[in-house]
């Protein structure tokens, strides 16, 4: 399955007490990079967002920007009601015992040690509720973003096999024409000489033009070069169906059908053939820039 390096998705995520909202966005890059725009509350968290990124994409420039909003702000400070008991009440029982006036007003208690409690450090400790909610919305979006990717995979499967059909095209005509420029150099090779032989009155022998043809047949024998582009178009398509990413695969047989090609065109000796050849390489230099957004 071809999947684009390209895309974006967003996603949004809340419990009862936070929100968080993600966007990604990815381009095409060789390795995996992350570009992070977290808010403090996920700072420490790279490592994690990385880990499930990787279980989505395999390279590209991934940038993600997240975002916290509390739904309900949350104080870490409680009244241990049972401390703010026991004061109440030995305080009553020592007004009473000293015939005192026993206090009236909540404020005068609060101020007592250990009535009020300081939760921050028991919140730190059970952890990352941020992380909790933030992780399904990276989640989601990742999902989108893979969506994404998948269907613009799919257009660019559909266009590189079309590309892969024009140069077949033009590699059968090629294959067709090139018998035909050995015996049309042979034709001009022999009208030549004989109108040189007429005019110098000298002869020359007919195994010295046959040996002449041969190096030249052989100089220009592009059978091999078309048998291996005709290769390289066939594992092209088969990486196209494959189910892991063929990006590296598919940009490295560019390279080598745009390296035959290139013989073919230097070897022909033949004006029709260079035509097609110049055609086939526009055709590669197409396809080559699909292959660069591939995963």
């Amino acid at each position: 399955m071809i999947l684009s390096m390209t895309g974006i998705g967003r996603a949004r995520h809340q419990d009862d007490q936070i929100q968080a909202t993600v966007e990604v966005r990815a381009v095409n890059n060789k390795f995996l990079k992350l570009n992070l725009r977290l808010p403090d509350a996920l700072n420490g968290c790279e490592s994690k967002i990385d880990r499930v990124v990787r279980e989505y994409l395999g390279r590209g420039t991934i940038s993600i920007h997240g975002q916290l909003t509390w739904v309900k702000q949350v104080s870490p400070y409680v009244i241990d009601e049972a401390t703010l008991s026991q004061y109440i009440e030995q305080s009553r029982h020592a007004a009473k015992v000293f015939h005192l006036q026993p206090p009236d007003r909540l404020a005068e208690f609060l101020s007592m040690p250990g009535v009020i409690a300081d939760q921050s450090a028991s919140l730190d400790d059970e952890g990352d509720a941020e992380w909790a909610v933030f992780s399904v919305a990276l989640s989601n979006a990742l999902e989108q973003l893979q969506e994404f990717r998948q269907t613009e995979g799919q257009a660019m499967s559909e266009a590189l096999a079309g590309y892969c059909d024009e140069i077949e095209v033009d590699v059968k005509a090629v294959q067709d024409r090139s018998p035909l420029v050995v015996e049309s150099y042979r034709n001009r090779l022999k009208d030549r000489v004989n109108d040189w032989l007429s005019s110098q009155g000298v002869q020359i022998e007919t195994n010295d033009i046959l040996r002449e043809i041969c190096i030249f047949s052989d100089r220009c024998d592009i059978t091999e070069e078309i048998t291996r582009l005709g290769s390289h178009i066939g594992q092209f398509r088969e990486f196209l169906k494959e189910k892991n990413p063929a990006g590296r695969k598919l940009d490295f047989l560019c390279q080598e059908m745009f390296r035959e090609t290139n013989t073919i065109g230097s070897k022909a000796n033949d004006i029709e053939i260079s035509h097609r050849v110049v055609d086939m390489k526009a055709t590669i230099e197409k396809i080559r820039e699909i292959v660069q957004n591939i995963e």
